[in-house]
C-alpha cells in the first residue's frame, strides 16, 4: 500500500509505515515547504 503522510505528522509514522514494508512518500522527509499543489504531483 502507498501513503502520502503530511507535513504536521513528522518522520516517526513514516518510518514505522515502512517498517511495515508499506511505499510512503513523507513531506516532511523530501518536500518540506512545498505547496499542496506540487505535493501532489509529486
Amino acid at each position: 500500500m502507498r501513503f502520502l503522510v503530511d507535513e504536521c505528522t513528522g518522520p516517526a509514522v513514516a518510518h514505522w509505515l515502512r517498517a511495515q514494508k508499506h511505499e510512503v512518500f513523507s513531506v516532511y522527509e523530501e518536500a518540506r515547504g512545498m505547496e499542496d499543489d506540487e505535493v501532489i504531483r509529486a
